[in-house]
């Protein structure tokens, strides 16, 4: 008998029973599977379900993928392009940086907090760069760039200490120079960087906006007013509003329903019910609130439900908006103290009064507006005091002092600091105007081997603007004859395009209307005689320099100096006055132009403007001429 006929356990000959038998694997007792399978597969098991559980990002998501990775409810973003910089920011050896605010929300919480940096950047072969990030004035990142062309990505974490109370002040600069073996008389680095549009601040936020602040905090430059009631007082509310806006910084747009995107950066205007019919907004219970904050398809959207633009834009605009930290705020009062006196210092303009280190020079600059000085009065001089160090003997600081582009003195400063007075000519003024004061330093010694020594320089808060008496003309002289205060006429409201109305009216009364002042406006009524004024569109009862007549633009008295066809799409702006010779400004909007940019207003009569450009006109219709006659256009 063969092996194969015996009993693999005893030896004993096969019965037959074997046939019939399925085949077992030695060992296993009657099992078909081995217990080593069973073993294996639940060790897999629970490995696959920790993977799962632990990083399901892993599954999900790219190796090299940076999101924050939490709900779009609960990221907060600001872009470049958000804080005003739509083609982004470049760096360079003239302007080495660049600093943004950006407030953060506080009532939401914060997981992360980061910059992220996209562009790209170039330096030259010979040169040493860093790029540096600032966050409050504490360095968070720095590092040296790469020569040549090259992609900008990077990621910077901003400590949690720095952003408690979410107010953000980003520096973003570079520091850098030629090789040292390299001797010539410009040490610049040959570097351009450039912030791409989409640099951003974000933030991972522990659950979704909820407080007016917070949703405040996220609106971008550009911000949407959507009017749901086409009554006088809630037109009357939305240009308040968009008046205050546009002086705080906001790029602002009226519409009469919601727009397709960009829902974070919206105001809504009306009361509560037509604010839910025509955009479904959901706010609950608003009843007792001037100010509420809503969702729109699950988006926070703030909401002016009672008619009082100038309180609550005050309100938005001002550091008092920290308390609205719930769903709903009702403000009653908010009172500024105006600014009075002979003299404005220059810190309230924006000057820059710390401690500043300068190598080779330094700018200060103080941007103001005619119609923000107390009774609109011309400045006739500025007073400038600087705190100097002691310096070497061959050392001399030259202080240059330019207004709007021009050169109006130079001259060396006494080496203990001190007081200089500088003359204002009253046709070197616009409008809005642009002061810069230059430190230079000189030096008797020079070449390679002169160490480049920084000294700490403070511009002193004696530095003020001096006010005079003097009447200036065109544009420059309005905010004068408007300071005793004015309402703004709208003599042909009815049937107007209300939204297309104040996107042309707003921008342009904005520059003119005084800090902290809020007009009124009258709705299909003429000027009150005698009164200054604001008039949009045409009344008898005023003659304005330019005017839309039949289709065509004329101006001049008695025989016109300039007749022309009018534009489809546009507006004329006037410095007039009415028939009881009361002094005003007359703002004549024809057709749709959208948002365009505004010329600079100076010492014309009226300006022109359209989505081309703009052109000035005299107070005789001639057309004014920015050069010579002729001109050679370049090949």
């Amino acid at each position: 008998m063969s092996e194969d006929d015996k009993d693999p356990a005893g030896g004993a000959p096969d019965n037959g029973s074997r046939k019939s038998e399925p085949e077992y694997f030695p060992g296993e007792r009657g099992r078909t599977v081995p217990r080593s399978a069973w073993w294996i597969l639940g060790i897999a098991l629970v490995v696959l379900l920790a993977f799962v559980i632990v990083r399901p990002t892993w599954f999900t998501q790219d190796y090299d993928d940076t999101s924050l990775h939490v709900p779009a409810e609960r990221h907060f973003d600001r872009t470049l392009a958000g804080l005003g910089y739509a083609d982004g920011a470049w760096l360079g050896d003239e302007s080495p940086s660049l600093s943004f605010p950006v407030t953060l929300p506080v009532d939401s919480g914060r997981e992360q907090t980061r910059l992220h940096l996209r562009g790209s950047t170039q330096v030259a072969q010979d040169s040493t760069v860093f790029l540096a990030v600032e966050v409050n004035g504490r360095q968070v990142y720095r590092s040296e760039l790469a020569r040549g062309d090259n992609e900008l990505d990077v990621l910077v974490d901003v400590p949690q200490y720095l952003a408690v109370d979410g107010q953000l002040r980003v520096r973003v600069h570079t520091e850098g120079m030629l090789n040292n073996q390299v001797c010539v008389n410009d040490r610049s680095a040959g570097m351009r960087i450039h912030l791409d549009p989409e640099t951003v601040v974000e933030a991972a936020l522990d659950e979704p906006i909820h407080t007016i602040r917070d949703a405040v905090a996220s609106w971008d430059r550009r911000l949407t007013v959507v009017l749901a009631d086409q009554s006088d007082t809630w037109r009357t509310t939305a240009a308040q509003l968009g008046v205050t806006l546009t002086r705080a910084g906001y790029q602002v747009d009226f519409a009469d329903r919601l727009p397709e995107s960009d829902e974070h950066s919206v105001l809504l205007v009306g009361p509560p019910q037509q604010l839910t019919e025509l955009t479904g907004w959901d706010a609950g219970d608003p009843a007792g609130n001037g100010i509420a904050l809503g969702t729109v398809t699950d988006t926070p959207v703030v909401g002016v439900i009672e008619p009082d633009g100038s309180l609550i834009g005050n309100f938005l605009t001002e550091p008092v908006s920290g308390t609205a930290d719930s769903a709903g705020s009702a403000p009653r009062a908010l009172a500024t103290p105006p600014i009075t006196g002979d003299q404005v210092g220059l810190e309230a303009f924006g000057a820059d009064m710390s401690v500043t280190q300068v190598a080779e020079s330094h700018r200060w600059r103080a941007g103001y507006s005619l119609a923000d000085l107390p009774g609109g009065r011309l400045p006739r001089a500025v007073r400038v005091g600087f705190r100097l160090p002691a310096s070497p003997d061959d050392l001399t600081w030259v202080l240059n002092v330019e207004l709007n582009g021009q050169l109006l003195d130079s001259r060396r400063l006494d080496r203990s600091g001190g007081e200089v007075v500088i003359p204002l000519p009253a046709g070197a003024h616009l409008l809005d105007n642009q002061l810069t004061l230059t430190v230079q330093r000189d030096r008797d010694l020079g070449g390679c081997d002169v160490r480049v020594t920084s000294y700490p320089i403070q511009l002193t808060g004696v530095s003020a603007l001096e006010l005079g008496d003097e009447t200036a003309p065109g544009f420059t002289g309005l905010p004068r004859d408007l300071a005793p205060g004015f309402s703004v006429y709208v003599p042909e409201a009815a049937g107007a395009d209300i939204s297309s109305l104040l996107d042309a009216t707003v921008p342009v009364l904005s520059e003119f209307v005084p800090a902290q002042y809020s007009p009124t406006f009258r709705w299909n009524t003429q000027p009150a005689p005698g009164q200054p004024f604001v008039l949009v569109g045409q009344s008898p009862e005023v003659n304005p320099p330019v005017s839309v007549r039949d289709g065509r633009l004329v101006a001049g008295p008695g025989q016109p100096a300039l007749d022309i066809s009018s534009f489809d799409n546009g507006i004329v702006v006037d410095r007039a006055t009415s028939r009881g010779g009361a002094a005003g400004l007359v703002i004549q909007p024809v057709g749709d132009i959208g948002p365009v940019p505004l010329p600079a207003f100076g010492p014309e009569s009226a300006q022109v403007v359209t989505a081309q450009g703009s052109f000035a006109v005299n107070a005789d219709g001639s057309v004014a001429t920015a050069g010579p006659g002729r001109t050679d256009r370049p090949r």
